[in-house]
């Protein structure tokens, strides 16, 4: 396995963006899909605690819930399942960084040790909206408490990925933490047995991202801008949000390790049923 340092890992994202190399980032929940992407030509792996809930055929949603410990699952399927598969290319790990049982700093030190070389705010409070999200900044479990661990990540060696939902914690992330890789989420991905299944247009999943991209792009001009989620399902989705927006590339998960799965594996079983009836 390939290490990275923090300005190795940014170099590395820089150079492909300044060959017009597009960026291609993935979610991954076995080590078998991180050896075969990695074939494929995927540039950056990302372990998080929802890939593992949706390879095992729930929701990405399953990992906003408190079902399991995300930073504790991610270390584990990380050292003994995604790291020992990947040769070449980044990984990242999604963190809470909002976890006030651990001490945050030890714990991403860890995880440069043992080989991630980002870190990536998932589970987010930043999903939450109304009442639950007011209450949480109130009692001080609140979006700013993630941005302040952003900047711990920094000083442990990790290039930090970071999630906004809307324009305002775009901007108070871009701010408060100067991230390294904006990604905007616009939502569940479409599709498939556990996506959505009403969704916006890539239209306007496009005008979305890019509204949030000049946001950050204001508060830090090197920032690297990725896409991810809502209508972004498809690689002909991914080619018209670099099209049609500032991003430099897309971050996926279910659009191509769930959706990659479901329909291919129930063609595959049926074709042996059939071919078996003789």
């Amino acid at each position: 396995m390939k290490r990275y340092t923090r300005e190795e890992f940014l170099g590395y994202l820089n150079d492909k963006i300044g060959k017009g190399d597009p960026i291609l980032m993935s979610g991954v929940g076995t080590g078998l899909s991180a050896k075969f992407m990695e074939k494929g030509g995927i540039d950056i792996i990302g372990v998080y605690n929802s890939c593992k809930y949706r390879i095992n055929g729930y929701g990405s949603l399953a990992g906003m819930l408190p079902i399991g410990n995300a930073n504790e699952l991610v270390y584990e399927m990380g050292t003994r399942d995604i790291l020992p598969q990947v040769k070449n290319i980044p990984v990242i790990a999604g963190v809470n960084l909002n976890d006030c049982t651990m001490d945050m700093r030890l714990y991403l030190e860890s995880l440069v040790k043992v080989g991630f070389c980002g870190v990536h705010n998932f589970p987010t409070v930043a999903w939450f909206d109304g009442v639950f999200r007011d209450t949480l900044e109130a009692t001080g479990l609140g979006f700013n408490v993630e941005l302040e661990n952003f900047k711990i990540a920094k000083e442990a060696g990790l290039v930090t990925f970071g999630y906004a939902f809307n324009k305002e914690d775009t901007k108070n992330m871009m701010n408060e933490a100067q991230i390294d890789v904006f990604v905007f989420h616009a939502g569940i991905t479409k599709g498939g047995t556990t996506g959505v299944t009403e969704v916006e247009t890539i239209e306007e999943t496009a005008r979305r991202s890019q509204e949030c991209y000049d946001i950050a792009r204001a508060a830090k001009k090197d920032v690297i801008l990725l896409a991810h989620g809502a209508a972004l399902a498809e690689p002909e989705d991914a080619r018209y949000m670099m099209m049609h927006t500032d991003a430099s590339g897309v971050q996926v998960g279910s659009a191509i390790e769930r959706l990659a799965i479901e329909v291919p594996l129930c063609e595959r079983t049926k074709a042996f049923k059939e071919e078996m009836r003789v």
